[in-house]
This record gives structure tokens, C-alpha cells and sequence, in this order.
């Protein structure tokens, strides 16, 4: 009888044993689970937050910033006309070596130091400045004495129109050179029609290599 109470008492032992054995097991096991799954979450969120920063990044990186532009009123400075090139087309703010001014005239005309090139200066703001083509014609004037024929030797000026917007209250001149047909530059005297503003006289060059006279219009 001792024994079998032995026994029983030693396979209760050893049912015990297990069952505990099996419940710890159970124990860490969910806590393995636990503890992935939490890992899992603080790595969800730190990705999902290094994607959140990282967009700024890119945008700013792809997107230009305003020092990188040049607006279309910086990129259309006109320089100095002691600084522009002598060449039909160029343009500059003020006179050009050689030249006087007049401030009681809207423009002038006067002969530039290469032979065939015209030096138009219009006196008005700063902000809108009125510009001459580059290129002038014989007798196909505009405005003031339209129709004027080639034959009567007079040489046409066309100007451009200012811009539209607002204007400075300034009176500076802008100078324009234009390219005149070989007739036209023979060294005598010569009636030019400033587009539709009038007609002046103008004088040759003094000496070969040097600015002519300014010929201003009557204001």
C-alpha cells in the first residue's frame, strides 16, 4: 500500500512537473509575440515619420528657389551708353562719349563715330523708355510728313512705343544706335525725320572716326 501511494504521489510529481513546464512555455512564448509585435509598431512609426520628414527634403531640393531666376526686369537691363557696343540695335541709358545733352528737347540725332550708324537719343522716364528701330529708311517715314518719297533725300527714323505702365517723372535720355542706308551718310548735310515727333537737319561729322553734332528737335 506504501508503495502504490508512492507512486501515485511520484506520477502526480511528474504531471505537475509538465503542466508547469507546459505553462511557462506558454508564458514566453506570448511574450516573445508581445515583445515582436511592439517592435514592430516603434519601427512602423519610425518609418512612417522618416517618410513624413523626408518629403520636405525632396520638394525642397526640386523646387527653385527665387535667387535662382532672373526676372524678365533684371534680364532686360539697358547699360550705359558709354559702355553699349556701336552696333545697329544697341541701346543705353544716358550719352555717349562725345555727345551733349539737351533737356529742353524730347530727341535728337546725331552721326556715330562708324560710318553708316545713326545715334538716336530720346529724352523721357527712365521706367519707359522710347527706343528707335535699328535700321532706318529713306522717305518711308511715319506720322509727321508720311509718305515722304526716296528722291527727296530725307531719312526716316521709326521710333517704338513706350511701354504701358507706370511711369517715373525723370527726364533722362536713351540712346539708340540705327543703321542708315549709304546714301544717306555722304558727308553733306542731311533732313532726318525722328518718327512722328518732326524733322531736324543734320550736321556731318566734324572729322572721320568722331561723333557728329547733336541736331535737336524743337520742343
Amino acid at each position: 500500500m506504501k508503495i502504490r501511494q508512492m507512486d501515485r504521489s511520484g506520477v502526480t510529481a511528474r504531471a505537475l512537473t509538465r503542466a508547469g513546464a507546459t505553462v511557462l512555455g506558454l508564458g514566453m512564448t506570448a511574450a516573445l509575440v508581445l515583445s515582436g509585435c511592439a517592435q514592430s509598431d516603434v519601427g512602423g512609426s519610425e518609418a512612417s515619420s522618416a517618410e513624413t520628414t523626408s518629403a520636405p527634403e525632396e520638394s525642397d531640393m526640386t523646387s527653385p528657389s527665387p535667387s535662382d531666376g532672373t526676372s524678365a526686369t533684371e534680364g532686360g537691363k539697358v547699360p550705359q551708353a558709354a559702355d553699349m557696343k556701336v552696333e545697329a540695335g544697341s541701346t543705353g541709358r544716358g550719352l555717349p562719349p562725345g555727345l551733349e545733352g539737351n533737356t529742353n528737347s524730347t530727341a535728337g540725332v546725331a552721326w556715330a563715330p562708324e560710318n553708316g550708324l545713326l545715334y538716336v537719343v530720346t529724352n523721357g522716364s527712365s521706367s519707359c523708355p522710347t527706343y528707335a528701330e535699328p535700321t532706318a529708311t529713306m522717305g518711308s517715314g511715319n506720322g509727321k510728313g508720311a509718305g515722304v518719297a526716296a528722291e527727296d533725300g530725307v531719312l526716316a527714323v521709326r521710333l517704338t512705343p513706350p511701354d504701358n505702365g507706370i511711369c517715373t517723372m525723370d527726364f533722362v535720355p536713351t540712346t539708340t544706335v540705327v543703321e542708315v542706308p549709304a546714301e544717306a551718310d555722304t558727308g553733306d548735310e542731311i533732313p532726318v525725320m525722328v518718327g512722328d515727333k518732326g524733322t531736324v537737319q543734320l550736321p556731318p561729322r566734324a572729322a572721320e572716326g568722331e561723333p557728329g553734332p547733336v541736331a535737336w528737335l524743337d520742343s
